[in-house]
């Protein structure tokens, strides 16, 4: 029964260790194009979810990243973050 009870502690500290292990912002800013030649303005983006509709990302814009009232996930606000053809920019 004591063993039972060390298992059961040592999952408990293990996994409140790393609370805050992710690097993903609260909130991205729209640069804009990398590339101003093109004349892109707006950057549809399509959502991870396909329940989801597209967004239109606009220069000076800042997203919020999770949550139910984020504009975008985390997983989409990596993709953005790593987007090479439009500069975003992590803010607090």
């Amino acid at each position: 029964m004591m063993a039972d009870e060390k298992k059961s502690q040592s999952k408990g500290t293990a996994s409140t260790a790393d609370t805050k292990t992710s690097s993903t912002p609260s909130k991205i800013e729209v640069v804009g194009p990398k590339d101003n030649s093109t004349g892109t303005t707006i950057l549809r983006f399509v959502r991870d979810a396909e329940s989801k509709d597209p967004i239109d990302i606009m220069p000076g814009q800042t997203l919020t990243v999770g949550g139910n009232a984020g504009d975008i996930t985390k997983g989409e606000a990596e993709r953005l973050l790593s987007y090479d053809r439009w500069e975003f920019k992590e803010v607090e």
